[in-house]
């Protein structure tokens, strides 16, 4: 079940659930960003109102938690 969670400045909480509804999900990477946006497919609220979300990330930082990640699922004993 697809979800996000952030928490603004402010401290409020928000949150994407999609549930069991199908998600369409994008990634772009340029040499200094990776977008990855997930939406809700078929949801019949208006285009502004739609589940969606949108995540930037400085490529760099994106990679290094990818690498992070690799090193980890490597030292996993089967």
């Amino acid at each position: 079940m697809p979800h996000a969670i952030i928490r603004g400045n402010n401290g409020r909480r928000h949150e994407v659930d999609f549930g069991d509804d199908e998600v369409h999900v994008e990634v772009h990477a340029s040499e200094e960003v990776v977008e990855i946006s997930v939406e809700a497919l078929g949801d019949p609220a208006p285009s502004d109102k739609r589940r969606s979300i949108l995540l930037n990330i400085p490529r760099h930082l994106f990679s290094e938690a990818m690498g992070k990640a690799a090193q980890r699922s490597g030292k996993r004993k089967p």
